[in-house]
């Protein structure tokens, strides 16, 4: 794409692509992972697994160097009261398993962009300072 940038459409061709880098599997993820690249925020990885004692379970974004999870919650999504339980057990296995466990809304997202960029640099300088 570097070498034929001028050609047409291929800026738009490269935005959606670097858009696309990190898989979201969802529209608050992707708005999420944009603002941690703006931001220049590394080490993070998207959807992957963590396995815990009897099942694995996939995470939004996960620093596993320093055990940070932050995971993106939409209202759709979590309407139905089987995955509200599911997320909530999930959440407490984490936490028991020695993770940090970030939740953040596509509101808080969209309209409170520094707050959570905050919460997202405190755990990380929290969590850094823990493994010296």
């Amino acid at each position: 794409m570097e070498l034929t940038a001028a050609r047409v459409r291929n800026p738009t061709k490269r935005y959606l692509l670097l858009d696309s880098r990190d898989e979201p599997w969802s529209a608050a993820e992707r708005k999420f992972h944009r603002l941690l690249h703006d931001a220049g925020i590394t080490g993070w990885k998207a959807n992957r697994p963590v396995v815990l004692d009897d099942f694995t379970c996939y995470v939004d974004v996960i620093f596993r160097e320093i055990k940070l999870i932050i995971e993106i919650d939409g209202r759709l999504f979590h309407t139905d009261a089987d995955v509200f339980e599911t997320d909530r057990s999930r959440q407490n296995q984490l936490v028991l398993d020695g993770w940090c466990v970030l939740r953040f809304t596509w509101t808080m997202i969209e309209e409170q962009p520094e707050t959570v960029l905050a919460m997202v640099r405190e755990a990380i300088e929290m969590l850094t300072a823990a493994r010296a």
